[in-house]
């Protein structure tokens, strides 16, 4: 038990919340979700279908689709190879560092003035407020309006589901229907409307009050202005502090650091965005020695790289950076962490291999995008890849196409692309799911023998416990978007504390009895488009309590590394035995299945 903790955390989620924009609704897949990945170890993630373990695996390999975000939470990439930044300080790049110090001590007047800047901003706000809606009434209307138009869209689907000719009648009220919700959302928002012509009617008529917040704000702009104004200092143009002026000279050194791996014109577009960052946060009065502060505005383009030195006589700067997957945005940063840090194979490797190009050149080709080496150092590096994963005679299969090849045989070459930048996470999506259960058996065998080779961190998605139970060290159980329970191999299956891993356990085929039905978990998983409120299996659970229709666990902790998110664990709840055909489950595991070499 102690080994993980031991182990350094490569990967660290914490609080992470994926949303997908689904036909104008917002599908909530994931939710505050923290988890940490070590390094060197074989995780598991379980769960049915829609629990999300795929979209939480593709959000920090930085596969969602197009419709997917990140609205919240952060997932920190602990690499040191890709976190140590070294700039060069060539002439350009000295010019560079010149015009974005100079900027930020221009700008840095600006600090000055912030009191009365933020004051000027909440009179504003206040008169625009007088004018329109309080928060309340804000909040009201849109939820008075979303509740009709989530209605409207519902039908709208169902309409589209419905045939006109044979569904005729229902398809006519269904029709009906949709114009009398539009109707009313067309009400709501003409009242809204009214009430705040009505308002900014009132505020415009009561010139007496209109002067006097004129004249307040006049009072603080000539405040402010003359507060930036101050006289110039030889050598010192804008009468900055020697603190303010070291804290911007490491500020330049960072944005040097964090655009310096980026294209010319990249970089010329991230300094303007940058500079306006800068500039409002210091206008506000930020404190730009927050690291938090800093994070948000580096955000905006790219992630911060810290300053940590620099050698002048090399003319070299050396920095770190902090890698959140959530935050990338560029292109090129995914590229240097997919494929290269973290690699995936797929459950299905006819799909996931291009049946025009011969294996060797698929491999060859990632081989050559991620490393820097010769067209025939990149052959030498895919036959020998080929070997590892089993390939026989890797040379004389190099030119073969994937028809050529069997299913087990194809997914090799896909653990084979996946390992040929030597990454240090291999997630494992339903790897064995299209293969008979001999080929299985070995494609498992070599993924966990390359582990002990190559020495990298193995995710499992799987919904198999079976599979589980063979490979994993740590399992993580999602249900609704988030992880119920968490543990040891030994602690899942052996003192399970959740009842939805009750019922995955209880739905294994070797606990069925012959001429008996397999368990089933009655009911179907929560709608993802819904607000869950309370514990979101609590409706298909027998042993849920009345709480858990209205408030959400805490995660409890069992052990040092086993913690389960639910109520059964609260000191006040009744006792609840897991039930008796999971108890003694050891026993039964070892009768069913042969134990691969950990």
């Amino acid at each position: 038990m102690n080994e993980t903790k031991e182990k350094k955390v490569l990967l660290s989620l914490r609080n992470v919340e994926v949303k997908f924009n689904v036909r104008g609704r917002i599908l909530t897949a994931i939710r505050n979700v923290s988890l940490d990945i070590y390094e060197d170890e074989a995780l598991a993630i379980v769960g049915e279908s829609g629990s999300g373990k795929s979209v939480l695996t593709k959000t920090f390999a930085g596969m969602l689709d197009a419709n997917g975000f990140i609205p919240q939470g952060s997932i920190i990439f602990s690499d040191d190879e890709l976190s140590k930044t070294d700039v060069k300080l060539t002439a350009r790049n000295r010019r560079t560092l010149r015009r974005v110090t100079d900027r930020l001590n221009k700008d840095s007047r600006l600090e000055r003035g912030a009191a009365e800047y933020r004051a000027i901003l909440e009179k504003e706000a206040a008169m625009k407020r007088a004018k329109g809606l309080t928060i309340e009434e804000e909040e009201d209307f849109a939820a008075r309006i979303k509740e009709v138009t989530d209605d409207i869209v519902d039908r709208n689907n169902y309409l589209m589901a419905l045939s006109k000719k044979s569904d005729a009648e229902e398809y006519a009220k269904t029709t009906e229907l949709i114009k009398t919700l539009t109707a009313k959302r067309d009400a709501i928002e003409r009242e809204k409307s009214d009430l705040i012509r009505r308002r900014s009617s009132e505020v415009r008529g009561n010139t007496a009050l209109a002067e006097e917040n004129k004249r307040q704000i006049d009072e603080l702009r000539a405040a402010r202005e003359k507060k930036i104004a101050t006289p110039e200092q030889e050598g010192n143009p804008y009468g900055l502090s020697d603190a303010v002026l070291e804290r911007n000279k490491i500020i330049g050194y960072e944005v040097l650091l964090s655009i310096g791996r980026y294209p010319l014109k990249d970089q010329i577009r991230f300094v303007g965005k940058l500079n306006k960052g800068f500039r409002d946060a210091m206008r506000a009065g930020e404190d730009l020695e927050n690291p938090a502060v800093l994070n948000r505005i580096f955000e905006t383009v790219a992630f911060r790289v810290e300053y940590r030195s620099i050698d002048e006589e090399a003319g070299v700067l050396h920095g770190y950076a902090i890698i959140d997957c959530a935050k990338v945005k560029y292109t090129k940063d995914w590229q240097e962490i997919r494929g290269c840090r973290i690699a995936t194979v797929f459950q299905d490797p006819m799909t996931s291999l291009n049946p025009v190009l011969t294996i060797g050149k698929q491999i060859m080709t990632v081989i050559l995008k991620h490393q820097k080496c010769s067209q025939a150092e990149a052959r030498k590096r895919t036959i020998d890849i080929m070997a590892k994963v089993g390939i026989p005679d890797p040379e004389k299969r190099f030119d073969d196409y994937p028809f050529e090849y069997s299913g087990g045989m194809r997914q090799r070459i896909v653990i084979a692309i996946a390992l040929s930048c030597q990454p240090k996470i291999l997630i494992c999506d339903e790897p064995t799911t299209a293969l008979d259960v001999t080929i299985q058996a070995q494609i498992l065998e070599l993924i966990k023998q390359l582990q002990k080779d190559l020495g990298f961190t193995t995710v499992y998605i799987t919904h198999d416990l079976g599979v589980v139970a063979n490979v994993a060290e740590r399992v993580a159980v999602l249900y609704g978007g988030q992880i119920v329970e968490i543990g040891s191999v030994e602690e899942i299956f052996y003192d399970p504390k959740h009842p939805y891993t009750w019922a995955l356990l209880s739905s294994l085929p070797q606990l069925s009895e012959r001429g008996t039905d397999l368990f089933s978990i009655p009911g179907t998983p929560p709608s993802l488009y819904n607000k869950i409120v309370g514990d979101a299996f609590a409706p298909r659970n027998k042993y849920a309590l009345a709480i858990d229709l209205k408030e959400e666990p805490p995660m409890f902790q069992v052990s040092p590394t086993h913690f389960a998110k639910t109520w059964l664990l609260d000191p006040r709840a009744p006792k609840t035995e897991a039930p008796e055909n999971i108890q003694n489950l050891h026993e039964k595991i070892q009768r069913t299945y042969v134990d691969f070499d950990v």
